[in-house]
């Protein structure tokens, strides 16, 4: 008996932890920088956040910055900050504190840089 419910507890534990690995959602910013010193100024208010959430209780989300490279010939959304929440309600918590609030406040002249002509999707594990 203490086996089976053993082996129920294991398999109810397993399901849990799928279930939250299916609510793991993805942003994703395609954006244009106008030059190298906004582009260094962005990728510091990244890192800033990204310790932010990290000090909130959230270190598993965070965001990354990445961009095409110098030889591609691509006119538009040349650069991407993407994302990564492990749950919907993790992304609404986070961006609802105020800690987050306070650091879009101070940054929100360095992050225009992508907020004007951006193209925004928030993807979801579609398996």
């Amino acid at each position: 008996m203490k086996k089976i419910i053993f082996l129920l507890m294991l398999s109810a534990i397993g399901f849990n932890i799928s279930a939250t690995a299916q609510k793991a959602i993805t942003s994703v910013h395609f954006y244009d920088v106008k030059n190298a010193d906004m582009e260094k100024a962005y990728v510091t208010s990244l890192k800033e956040v990204n310790a932010i959430m990290a000090e909130i209780g959230f270190p598993k989300n965070y965001y990354s910055y990445m961009k095409v490279a110098a030889t591609d010939t691509t006119k538009t959304y040349r650069n991407c900050t993407i994302g990564h929440w492990t749950s919907e309600q993790d992304y609404k918590t986070i961006h609802d504190h105020p800690k987050f609030k306070a650091w879009a406040d101070k940054n929100k002249n360095t992050n225009a840089v992508f907020i004007t002509g951006q193209l925004y999707r928030k993807f979801y594990d579609a398996q």
